[in-house]
């Protein structure tokens, strides 16, 4: 791996701030779908040159919060439900595929740092602060070490992509996530215990719940055709 410059460093933190002033911009709604993400604008706005802007723009599109326009034009997208649902419905059955893998492979140390992130979990109690969700990407990614890393940077992917909709979520019905702490410490028992049934079980229901939920936010009256039948083909027992 190249070395990386101080220039290059400074440019890298440079492009995660701004990547990160945006993203939430977007979530809080005060950029709408369609909006431009003008390079000039942003360069001024925060004091940098146009470097780490469009490295902050790339960030933002392989999240699926932009998208590119004519001549280089950068604009929020449309989270739609149909998006949604087929994130979703890919996400359930590649994380039935990982857990399959992963179950009884790993570590007794492994499973303990799993127990500590829980507990820590367990002591923020916010599930709207950055830092639970953290927290809570970390567990699941030490999970899912055995399965590969192709496996769990499409997950993160997946994570990435459906953030804004779970944000929107965190707003308006935080009542929602009130379960998770107890799923996930019958998560960790379950991968204790290589309880595959259990563990495919819970996580495809945290799975479906989010899904559901945002996708009823976003348009009502859809049906969710493709994470229905991911876990139809799972013959997964919600």
């Amino acid at each position: 791996m190249a070395k990386t410059d101080g220039a290059g460093a400074e440019t890298d933190l440079e492009a995660v701030r701004i990547y990160e002033a945006l993203r939430k911009c977007i979530f809080q709604g005060e950029f709408q779908p369609g909006h431009e993400l003008n390079q000039v604008h942003i360069s001024q706005k925060y004091g940098v040159s146009r470097t780490p802007v469009r490295e902050a723009l790339r960030m933002l599109q392989a999240d699926g919060l932009a998208e590119a326009r004519f001549k280089y034009r950068m604009t929020v997208t449309q989270l739609t439900a149909e998006e949604v649902d087929q994130i979703y419905g890919l996400w359930i059955a590649c994380q039935a595929i990982a857990t399959q893998v992963s179950m009884g492979r790993l570590s007794r140390a492994e499973l303990a740092a799993c127990k500590k992130v829980v507990d820590r979990m367990s002591r923020q109690g916010d599930e709207q602060s950055s830092h639970w969700r953290d927290l809570h990407l970390d567990f699941h990614r030490r999970l899912n070490r055995p399965a590969g890393r192709m496996y769990i940077d499409k997950m993160d992917e997946y994570w990435h992509r459906t953030e804004r909709a779970r944000y929107s979520l965190e707003q308006t019905s935080p009542s929602l996530f009130a379960d998770d702490h107890g799923d996930h410490a019958g998560l960790l028992h379950a991968y204790e215990t290589e309880d595959l049934q259990a563990a495919q079980r819970i996580q495809t229901l945290q799975l479906v719940r989010s899904a559901t939920a945002s996708i009823k936010l976003i348009d009502p009256d859809y049906t969710p055709v493709f994470m229905q039948n991911a876990v139809a083909v799972l013959r997964v027992r919600l």
